[in-house]
């Protein structure tokens, strides 16, 4: 039964927002209210009166009593006024020990003694009490009904105060609320007007009732001019970003009215009443009707966006520009691309003959002049070759079009190679050659093996070019890059001059020299050690130089250069090419090439390496003898008058006959990468350049055969 009055009203969450309305909780002193509790003691014949007010929590809140006891608190299950509260009526105890209500409460017993009780609730609004005003005694049957009629008037004056409080407060609050709407509305305005948006808002029937002054700025108006003005009034011109009109139902703010949607970032042009043309973007959105949904009002922003649009046109027109220039540079590369591939035609054509025609020279015997007179002839013949090759690659790697080729190669006999081939140009100027590889280079590694020793003859020759006195060394060691990349360094050191400091910093720049002068003893066009770079780069490495002016230089190489593993995971075995040509010895050859002196070299070669060679000066005369006749293999010139050698191989190839399957190879001056890929497509077995090394040529032939 007791713990039934300790369950809190189900109106409790109500009865706390009246209490809380009347603001008795935070510890003010209230007088009013010590007078009326000081009036019940005196009336009721009590030892104590006390106003008590219940908050959210399990506690009761003592707001004041005729003692001047402020905010002492209680918790709820040990009030007598909680009961009130639950009930909520009058509550009178005549003697709380014999009441099993209140028997075993903690202020019953001493030292506390409290036997009477009256609780009046006070504070009621909508028949919710806040509060109880009660008189306590300490002996049982102390209070008289007159009493308790006359706290419960003493009650009523309690409400009258609480209801005095409760409307002052109201209207403190509403007055609060009108000046800080006043104010709020003053702010929205300083905000509305301070967007540097423009911003207008239309009714619906499309009229402008309201607009700040970043719109009236936009459009050139006046506040007069703007108010009342509807969007399609016939002294606006607009237009769209192609430069048609706007029609009626074509504006923002007429989509939003008709169908209640939101456009964003609408563009649209606008001329001035000035004829200044402005460019404005539009977000139109609607406002709807509380009670209906219809929509009421449109609310337009605009922005300015006449210096984007004009820096957008002049973007337009400078793309436009830069496109023409593209395309005019695209035709400017095309020709060049052009004019390299005649360039290498016209200059390794005659060059293929005086280099081969040197090497046949060199097998039959000379005397002591001519000898020597042969050697300048391909000592300068080579040199022009290596001129033409560097203009070549720089094309190629200018275009992006450098092929890296890899394949299994050991790299300690490639580079002892490379050092065979130059030991004699080092001996001739009295220099001494060192060389130094790791033996771990031996194991096959995936190189392009070419490039490789184009980079070294570069290097070499650079470095052959600038020594009077001393030596030259090579070294080559395996390297682990970052991500473990396997890499190789080789390093090719002289004991020249050296680079001056600030030589050092262009010198693998094309077209580039230490010594730039007009009375410079070395020639060259500067291409050597830019190529060797470019090339380097494109192997995954680069090329470093480290020097002292009069202490010579020191070129290293990296590149990747990955081990070649098997299925088992063991090294591969190193790539040996033979140089024995005896099997490949007595085959029926057809060469075929428009030049006289380039098809008596090939000719000259081929006999002499024991093949039967048959020569014919166009595609015509050969596919006539290939329909015929049966070949071994074909070497066929790709650049030829009438019929080139990629027509001459695709009627070959489809003509059927005794030769549709003999193996072709291309042998050409026009090497640049795009050419090679084509006649690679073409389904070459070689593809050989010209001027044509024998050694190479009669490689491919047994290769082929």
């Amino acid at each position: 039964m007791y713990d039934r009055f300790l369950l809190k009203p189900d109106n409790e969450d109500e009865r706390l927002a009246a209490l809380f309305e009347l603001d008795l909780l935070d510890g003010q002193h209230f007088p009013e209210m010590d007078r009326l509790t000081s009036l019940a003691v005196e009336v009721c014949n009590a030892d104590q009166s006390l106003i008590t007010f219940f908050d959210a929590d399990d506690g009761a809140s003592v707001s004041a009593s005729h003692e001047s006891v402020w905010n002492a608190r209680t918790p709820r299950a040990d009030t007598f006024c909680t009961h009130v509260i639950h009930e909520p009526r009058t509550l009178v105890v005549n003697d709380a020990a014999a009441d099993p209500r209140f028997s075993n409460n903690r202020f019953v017993a001493p030292p506390n003694n409290l036997r009477s009780y009256i609780g009046v609730p006070v504070g009621t609004e909508r028949g919710l009490p806040v509060g109880v005003l009660c008189v306590t005694q300490t002996y049982p049957n102390a209070f008289s009904q007159a009493s308790v009629s006359r706290l419960q008037k003493i009650g009523m004056l309690v409400d009258a105060f609480l209801e005095t409080r409760r409307n002052s407060l109201r209207a403190d609050q509403a007055a609060r609320k009108t000046t800080a709407e006043r104010l709020r509305h003053n702010i929205y305005e300083a905000i509305f007007e301070a967007i540097q948006e423009g911003v207008n808002v239309h009714t619906a029937s499309g009229d402008v009732v309201e607009m700040n002054a970043a719109c009236l700025r936009i459009l050139g108006l006046t506040r007069e001019e703007m108010q009342g003005r509807v969007f399609t009034d016939p002294r606006w011109r607009t237009f769209k970003a192609d430069g048609t009109p706007f029609l009626a139902d074509e504006y923002p703010v007429k989509v939003t009215l008709d169908t209640g949607l939101s456009l964003q970032n609408v563009p649209m042009g606008i001329q001035l009443a000035s004829g200044e043309i402005r460019w404005i973007t539009i977000n139109s959105v609607p406002l709807r009707d509380a009670d209906t949904d219809a929509v009421k009002y449109a609310v337009v922003t605009m922005k300015d966006v006449t210096a984007q649009h004009e820096a957008e046109r002049l973007v337009h027109d400078q793309n436009k520009r830069l496109a023409d220039a593209l395309t005019e540079a695209e035709k400017a590369s095309r020709a060049k691309t052009d004019f390299l591939g005649v360039m290498s035609h016209e200059l390794r054509t005659p060059m293929n003959a005086v280099l081969s025609c040197a090497q046949l020279l060199s097998q039959s015997e000379l005397d002591t002049v001519q000898k020597r007179t042969l050697g300048v002839l391909e000592d300068a013949g080579r040199q022009m070759l290596a001129v033409l090759n560097d203009l070549l690659d720089l094309s190629s790697l200018n275009a992006d079009k450098v092929r890296i080729e890899r394949e299994p190669v050991s790299l300690a006999r490639l580079i002892e190679g490379a050092a065979v081939i130059w030991a004699s140009e080092v001996r001739n100027k009295g220099l001494s050659l060192s060389v130094m590889i790791d033996p771990k280079l031996v194991e096959p590694r995936n190189v392009d093996s070419a490039r490789l020793l184009q980079i070294i003859g570069n290097l070499m020759a650079n470095a052959i070019k600038f020594t009077a006195t001393g030596g030259v060394t090579i070294q080559a060691w395996p390297e682990t890059g970052r991500g473990g990349v396997e890499l190789v360094g080789i390093e090719v050191e002289d004991t020249g001059p050296g680079v001056p400091a600030e030589a050092a910093k262009r010198i693998f720049s094309a077209f580039e020299q230490a010594d730039a002068s007009t009375t410079r003893r070395h020639g060259g066009l500067g291409l050597g050690l830019h190529v060797a770079r470019r090339l380097a780069v494109a192997m995954g490495g680069d090329v470093s130089l480290e020097t002292d002016e009069g202490q010579g230089s020191r070129f290293t190489v990296r590149i990747e250069a990955p081990r070649v593993q098997t299925a088992s995971g063991l090294p591969q075995p190193a790539v040996v090419v033979a140089n024995n040509f005896a099997d490949a010895a007595g085959r029926e050859i057809l060469c075929v090439d428009d030049n006289h002196r380039n098809l008596y070299v090939i000719g000259a070669i081929l006999r002499a390496a024991g093949h039967r060679a048959t020569e014919c000066a166009s595609g015509a005369e050969a596919l006539e003898l290939l329909a015929t006749r049966k070949f071994d293999v074909v070497m066929l010139d790709m650049v030829m008058p009438g019929m080139d050698g990629l027509e001459t191989l695709a009627k070959l190839r489809d003509g059927g006959g005794p030769n549709a399957d003999t193996p072709v190879i291309a042998c050409t001056a026009n090497v640049l990468p795009d050419q090679v890929e084509a006649y690679r497509k073409a389904g070459t077995a070689n593809v050989l350049a010209k001027p044509i090394d024998a050694r190479a040529m009669l490689q491919a032939v047994a290769a082929a055969a």
